[in-house]
């Protein structure tokens, strides 16, 4: 049976507050922000790492 469960990072726009999830195995949690496009804004933007999330069910994609 696969793993559906998803883990990564939760970031957050600094712009628009978009609350989202990063899924990279890498330790980025003394990385403050990290500049990336944001569907909501439609560019570039910083985004706020709030932390580790584990077993994500995300049906936006």
């Amino acid at each position: 049976m696969a793993d559906n469960n998803r883990h990564g990072w939760l970031l957050k726009c600094t712009v628009c507050g978009m609350k989202w999830v990063l899924e990279v195995s890498f330790d980025i949690r003394d990385v403050k922000s990290i500049y990336h496009y944001c569907k909501t804004c439609k560019k570039n933007t910083f985004h706020e790492v709030l932390g580790r999330v584990e077993n994500v069910n995300n049906n936006d994609e």
